[in-house]
């Protein structure tokens, strides 16, 4: 009799060890014993993610931008306004074409350049509708430039939407290896703006800026390897990040003016990591919540509260661990890590940029 018992002991174990893990028990029991509860301060604390104007003090946050199908890019001119670039998937023209276009890509979309004046006003606005037959548009500085069809705009600085030819040179290749690597070599060190492009190695197309003039240069001569491997200027504008030549990429600035004060957890939820290429894949628990945090202009604070999830990983337990105020004292790297936020100011702004998302900006602006 009592062999029997511990063999059903041992039968109802299993059963349990077993349902445990195929029924997710964990998380339903770490989910009951979850008896946090939000502080009365922070309860007043809005979500961010909304369309209606924020008005906090004398000021209020407005979404200008929402849904670019590409990230939103913005940057300051020569003259000191803002521009700022969203795009979309056209509707006005044949959707079959569109629709068989939907590849990695999207070739087919529809470019926005909003420009901004120094009370975050926009006084000009330019469309550009990309499609394979007039190429696409890049910005270079003051310039936009199609290196397909061979010509650029110079909007940005004075608002003028005329194509304007670019120079061509040696587009026939009649040109020696010598002088074209005379040429190039002389565009390489002197260049203000610098894009080359492979064809066929070694035939490249060489755009540049240089003397107040725009040329495009074809090659068919092996160059020294270094020349092939630089490219100006980057092609991500971005007011929120800069460029690390360490890294060799675009990262995140920091943003004193906005704390981290608080993480509420609300729910613990178990996700499925695919690797795919055959690789097993993973499970990992979460923790999801919101994220409190204030954010000072000039004399008054916003307050707001963002949604975020910290994964039970290596790089973020510490996250996943953390709860309420002491989420504070990862400032630096929550802001690395997981980006839950962005804002840009400028003494010579009478407006501030704010966003949660590379796909919407608001603008921040004194009421009164």
């Amino acid at each position: 009799m009592k062999k029997l018992m511990l063999i059903m002991g041992g039968v109802l174990v299993l059963v349990g060890i077993g349902l445990y893990h195929i029924y997710d028990w964990d998380v339903y029991l770490m989910n009951k014993m979850n008896r946090s509860v939000l502080p009365e301060k922070y309860k007043s604390y809005g979500n961010i993610n909304t369309a209606k104007p924020i008005v906090f003090g004398q000021h209020e946050m407005k979404l200008m931008w929402d849904e670019s199908f590409e990230p939103i890019q913005h940057f300051i001119n020569s003259k000191g306004e803002v521009i700022v670039m969203t795009s979309e998937i056209p509707t006005d023209r044949d959707q079959e074409e569109v629709k068989n276009d939907a590849s990695a890509v999207h070739f087919y979309q529809d470019f926005h350049f909003y420009k901004l004046d120094s009370n975050g006003e926009v006084k000009d606005h330019y469309v550009f509708k990309r499609t394979r037959e007039n190429g696409d548009e890049k910005v270079f500085g003051d310039f936009i430039v199609n290196e397909d069809q061979k010509y650029y705009r110079t909007w940005i600085a004075d608002g003028d939407t005329l194509a304007k030819p670019i120079i061509i040179q040696n587009e026939n290749l009649t040109w020696d290896t010598e002088k074209q690597a005379e040429v190039f070599n002389k565009i390489f060190e002197e260049a203000e703006y610098f894009n080359n492009a492979d064809h066929n190695y070694p035939g490249q197309k060489t755009t540049y800026y240089r003397d107040g003039k725009w040329y495009q240069l074809f090659t068919n001569a092996k160059l020294r390897e270094r020349m092939y491997n630089r490219r100006k200027p980057q092609r991500f504008n971005n007011l929120f990040r800069h460029y690390s030549s360490l890294r060799m990429e675009m990262t995140n600035k920091s943003f004193p003016q906005i704390v981290p004060v608080y993480f509420q957890r609300t729910e613990l939820v178990k996700l499925t990591h695919s690797i795919g290429g055959g690789s097993v894949s993973s499970t990992a628990r979460n923790w999801k919540g919101d994220l409190y945090c204030e954010l000072g202009v000039d004399k008054d604070t916003l307050k707001f509260k963002v949604p975020i999830m910290f994964e039970e990983d290596f790089t973020t337990q510490k996250f996943y661990e953390t709860s309420g105020e002491k989420i504070g004292n990862y400032k630096a790297e929550l802001e690395k890590q997981y980006s839950p936020y962005y804002y840009f100011t400028d003494k010579n702004l009478n407006f501030q940029l704010f966003t949660t998302s590379d796909s919407k900006l608001y603008l921040i602006r004194k009421t009164r």
